[in-house]
């Protein structure tokens, strides 16, 4: 979101038929009731039911030959019915291999929810992002500060003015969020689970407005499924892809000019921060927040590319996208939901950014 409005932009992304003729074959003379034609009699008796012309005996059976034995009694000929063929067996459909359990670790600070953790992270997620920039954009935003707000119960990230003054500002209620939908969406790819699902129910079922999130209960994950270190691994990946998505769409915010202390450089300081987070969030400019999911998009996947191993995609920015489409209403209590476009029109531009560069198709800005 901005904190400011400019002027809005927008962007924009035979009948066949064939006909058939079918030609009947001449139709065999048929009779009625089946019944043969005047004066027809079968050439020979054709089976049971047929009785033999009129003045026929059968001859007598010939005599055996002196000398030779009786022929022998054969047993009967096999009937020549076809024997149906064996019916297969029911067997019951494979099922999918028991993923095998990684190294077991002690702890993690993405399951212990550590925000000194999530807070390093940020910085050093949103570092990566303006390194990946161009030059003109890099030194736009160089200077520009993230900030945190350890308000639980705020759900918002924003890139923000004060006193002619750029910031940008990322909170713990967000934070918190993303790393309970990175441990859900990770269990669920390791283990064939759906605790994604189930994890956005429980927040949708359970929101309060100025209540922090809902955070799922103990046992919610098997000690098995929260300490494997596949699960761990894919959850840390999943965590960084989120909140550089976040990050970057508000880091977008100012390199496109959407807020003008941006073209000053001239950095908000923590000293400023309360000033900031008590000022009015306003109504979002639909326009430059799509722009700013390009960008954000563009941002992410160029830094992505830059990486040795794992490389980051779009599949963060989806992943938060998907929660905040699931709570079907309840989600404007979130700052993040009411100063943002909805989720569901917020996907196919993120989608459609990724797919064009991967073609090779760079959006112009």
């Amino acid at each position: 979101m901005t904190r400011t409005r400019i002027a809005p932009f927008c962007f924009v992304f035979g009948l066949a038929f064939s006909a058939a003729s079918a030609c009947e074959p001449d139709r065999p003379v048929q009779y009625p009731n089946n019944s043969p034609p005047p004066g027809y009699a079968p050439p020979y008796a054709q089976g049971p039911g047929y009785a033999p012309p009129p003045g026929y005996a059968p001859g007598p059976a010939p005599a055996p030959q002196p000398g030779y034995p009786p022929p022998p009694s054969y047993p009967p000929a096999p009937s020549t019915s076809p024997t149906p063929a064996p019916a297969a067996p029911n067997y019951p459909p494979p099922a999918p291999p028991a993923p095998q359990p990684g190294p077991q670790v002690t702890s993690d600070p993405i399951n212990n929810i550590d925000m000194a953790f999530l807070h390093g992270r940020a910085q050093a997620i949103l570092a990566n992002l303006i390194q990946a920039l161009p030059d003109p954009k890099r030194s736009r935003v160089a200077s520009i500060p993230l900030l945190f707000d350890n308000n639980l119960a705020e759900v918002n990230a924003f890139a923000s003015c004060s006193k002619d003054k750029a910031a940008m500002v990322i909170t713990a209620g967000i934070l918190d969020i993303e790393a309970n939908l990175a441990q859900a969406a990770a269990t669920d790819e390791v283990f064939g689970t759906q605790k994604l699902g189930e994890y956005i129910s429980l927040v949708a079922s359970k929101l309060k407005a100025d209540q922090p999130p809902p955070r799922p209960a103990p046992g919610f994950y098997t000690p098995a499924q929260a300490l494997d270190s596949r699960k761990l691994a894919r959850q840390h990946q999943l965590l960084d892809e989120q909140i550089a998505f976040v990050l970057g769409h508000e880091l977008g915010h100012h390199y496109l000019g959407h807020l003008p202390c941006t073209a000053q450089g001239m950095a908000v300081t923590a000293a400023e921060l309360s000033h900031i987070l008590s000022s009015q969030v306003p109504v979002f400019n639909q326009p430059n927040e799509y722009a700013a999911d390009v960008a954000g998009t563009v941002n992410v996947l160029d830094a992505g590319a830059r990486m040795s191993g794992y490389r980051w995609t779009e599949g963060g920015g989806l992943l938060t996208m998907k929660f905040f489409a699931g709570l079907s209403g309840g989600g404007d209590i979130f700052d993040f939901a009411r100063s943002h476009p909805p989720s569901e029109l917020r996907v196919p531009v993120i989608q459609t950014t990724a797919n064009s560069l991967r073609m090779g198709i760079r959006p112009f800005f």
